[in-house]
């Protein structure tokens, strides 16, 4: 065909009129030939991992840099232990080394005002997930003891076909006396897992 006769002219206005339609043949050839959309190996979750994370998380420490007393931080340490019959008991701590730390949540509070921690630890691959809240205001005694008001809710929830449905584990709460001197321990189990959950205080000494 010529360039100027009526059928290369016919021609040129069906492909103008549907261009789009090469314009997807040539899309689908990429799709399905040699594109691939797997994801590589370095970003693939580890489902043997606790959470996040391929290795055990180090506890967070206390900030050295507290100076005021009327500041109080409060961490809570969950630990999942590798033989869920074990007897960890919640006054003993011998068997701590035994337990991996899923989690440390730090949080800084003002005595008398409100802090909260909420947060969801995953483990199975993702297809159980433990939620822990806690809402807590730290307190003075009349002898300059920290007392601690609290609530905590462990909640757990597993991926299925009827949707991720929370079921509450356990809920604690009430004041918590002393808390510069000890710490507060529970010890709770989640479909086969064993768990410990600690909650610690420090306050830095001197008038309010």
């Amino acid at each position: 065909m010529s360039p100027g006769s009526p059928r290369w002219t016919a021609v040129r206005a069906f492909l103008g009129r549907h261009a789009y339609v090469a314009l997807a043949a040539g899309a689908l050839l990429v799709l399905t030939r040699t594109v691939d959309f797997a994801p590589p190996p370095l970003v693939r979750p580890d489902p043997s991992a606790h959470g996040g994370a391929g290795e055990p998380v180090a506890v967070q420490e206390f900030s050295p840099e507290l100076r005021n007393p009327r500041v109080v931080q409060l961490r809570l340490v969950l630990r999942r232990y590798d033989d869920p019959a074990l007897p960890v008991k919640a006054d003993d701590h011998a068997l701590d080394d035994r337990g991996d730390v899923l989690s440390s949540p730090l949080v800084t509070a003002v005595v008398g005002t409100e802090a909260a921690v909420d947060q969801k630890v995953a483990l199975e691959g993702g297809d159980l997930q433990v939620r822990l809240g806690l809402r807590a205001t730290p307190r003075l005694t009349l002898g300059g003891a920290t007392t601690l008001e609290h609530t905590l809710e462990i909640h757990s929830e597993r991926t299925g076909w009827r949707g991720h449905p929370e079921i509450p584990v356990f809920i604690a709460g009430g004041t918590i006396g002393d808390l510069d001197g000890r710490g507060q321990r529970w010890v709770f189990t989640v479909d086969g897992h064993l768990f410990s959950l600690d909650l610690e205080a420090v306050r830095p000494a001197g008038p309010v």
